[in-house]
């Protein structure tokens, strides 16, 4: 499981967006290649401004820039519904810097770090080359950016409890306890091969097997720390993320042995 986590992380799935003012085409883009994600169509007249300053001519101006506040609204919709059904870890938007940043500004709140856009003309399509730079830069940005929320939540706060852990056993308890918000790994950490017991069930997980006997789990079986930590955060929808592409070159400022989580509290 650890392997393909990584993997996710260095190939995210994306959804490129190409926008101009009558509508936009979602297409889908992965490791699996590039496949239509369906499309939308706002109003249709008018979406041109006059080259006119006459004064009688502001009634359509306004009308223009309606047409262009409903179309970016309609589009922004459907492209949030398309990452739902998707669960695209990257938007990219594709169009005219006004149009861009229209259907940017109206996308849910949830969304806004996953939106890149991309500074080419409507209707082009973006080259596999510019796809997988745009990815590598979403890829960075995310890792350093929940690394960086882990090295500060690691510090206690006024009552001495810290916002984040690391260590197999340390995290195993959290684990339990459903308090896992996100778990950071490094795939090739020491201490991702290391040996754990899991029960039946993806809560019921120990340093020790007779800790589960204690917690009254009469089946248990020897897991793969990681494994075993993903387990649960999958049953508790706590996302996971490799933070590799964040690490230093000397290796400081890690979760210790490769695995670390931020913590929710009850």
């Amino acid at each position: 499981m650890a392997p393909l986590l990584e993997l996710a992380g260095e190939d995210p799935v994306c959804v490129v967006a190409y926008i101009d003012r009558k509508g936009a085409d979602f297409e889908l883009r992965s490791a699996l290649g590039s496949q239509d994600a369906g499309s939308v169509t706002g109003r249709q007249w008018p979406v041109h401004r006059t080259s006119t300053v006459d004064w009688s001519e502001r009634h359509f101006q306004l009308r223009v820039e309606n047409t262009w506040e409903h179309n970016a609204a309609e589009i922004a919709d459907a492209l949030a519904v398309c990452q739902e059904e998707t669960r695209a870890d990257l938007l990219i938007l594709v169009g005219d810097d006004r149009e861009r940043r229209s259907v940017h500004e109206r996308l849910p709140k949830r969304l806004q770090d996953r939106v890149v856009e991309a500074s080419r003309g409507s209707g082009s399509r973006l080259l596999d080359d510019e796809v997988e730079r745009l990815r590598d830069e979403h890829v960075r940005t995310r890792a350093q950016q929940d690394l960086d929320r882990f090295l500060a939540a690691r510090t206690p706060d006024g009552e001495g409890r810290a916002a984040a852990v690391e260590g197999v056993p340390a995290l195993v308890e959290a684990a339990r306890e459903h308090r896992i918000d996100e778990l950071l790994v490094i795939p090739d950490g020491p201490d991702t091969h290391r040996e754990v017991w899991i029960g039946e069930d993806p809560d019921q997980l120990a340093v020790r097997r007779t800790e589960l006997k204690t917690l009254g789990e009469q089946h248990s079986w020897s897991a793969r720390a990681d494994d075993a930590l993903l387990r649960s955060a999958v049953m508790t929808g706590a996302p996971a993320i490799s933070v590799v592409p964040a690490l230093p070159e000397d290796g400081e400022d890690a979760p210790v042995g490769g695995l670390g989580a931020l913590l929710r509290w009850k």
